[in-house]
């Protein structure tokens, strides 16, 4: 069973010591507060904050070691790990990144293995989906059309959408990227809903136009159109970044998103 932030927090509560403590440790990791080496701060250290439990602690412990955060070994006691052994595409890693840590480079990185995955990936799923995928294809794309742009409602419809194309390609590798994803094009959008509505004319254009490809099993057509959607989402997801001031409000508008 997958094993991530989301699934503890929400069997225990946001606002369980087990999430404050992995939440407090994570943010000041990835954020460089804590740099590569450093001494992890205990659960007494973390007290003036936060009323963190040996046992809470340890548990957050491990669970960030399993995420190549932290490593412990004997007589150097427990240290930030580097950034290079870091589980970088692991969704919550990646979700405290951006909300901690974002900058151009690492956008930038991000959407470029977008543009490496999601045009085979919509190619692929013009060619092999069935009725059932066009139809969750489709559906998620009446959402977006229905529900008022940059909307939490508009954001989870077009999850749904990008979701339902990893799956209509029928390829478990590439299906295995799509939280890397569903997590990028979230924080995306949410850099994003401060902007005018009519900004979100053309790339709802161009999803209707990819669902069009898709339906008629178009895989060029469909190939060309994710790559304009990536290209564009990532101009897009810039300009709000810079807009926000980035790095400081870009990190405090991110805060939410880092302890989902």
């Amino acid at each position: 069973m997958k094993d991530d932030f989301a699934t503890r927090v929400g069997k225990a509560g946001r606002d369980s010591l087990f999430a404050q403590v992995t939440q407090r440790l994570a943010v000041a990791i990835v954020s460089g507060a804590l740099p590569a080496g450093a001494l992890v701060p205990n659960e007494e250290d973390l007290r003036a904050e936060i009323s963190a439990s040996r046992t809470a602690y340890r548990e957050a412990v491990r669970f960030l070691a399993g995420k190549g955060l932290i490593e412990a070994r004997p007589r150097r006691g427990t240290r930030v790990a580097p950034r290079d052994v870091w589980h970088l595409l692991d969704p919550d890693v990646l979700r405290w990144s951006l909300a901690s840590a974002a900058d151009e480079n690492f956008i930038r990185d991000l959407f470029e293995l977008r543009a490496l995955v999601e045009p085979g990936c919509a190619k692929i799923a013009a060619l092999r989906r069935t009725s059932g995928q066009l139809a969750r294809i489709e559906a998620a794309l009446e959402g977006m059309i229905e529900t008022p742009p940059y909307t939490e409602a508009a954001m989870r419809h077009d999850l749904a959408f990008h979701d339902a194309l990893f799956e209509a390609s029928g390829n478990a590798a590439i299906a295995a990227l799509k939280d890397v994803v569903a997590t990028t094009l979230l924080w995306s959008l949410r850099m994003q809903r401060m902007q005018p509505i009519e900004h979100f004319v053309v790339p709802l254009s161009d999803h209707r136009r990819l669902a069009e490809a898709i339906r008629r099993q178009d895989g060029e057509t469909a190939e060309q159109l994710s790559r304009i959607l990536v290209a564009d989402a990532l101009r897009a997801t810039l300009a709000a970044f810079r807009r926000a001031g980035a790095p400081g409000r870009a990190r405090a508008e991110s805060r939410e998103f880092a302890a989902e």
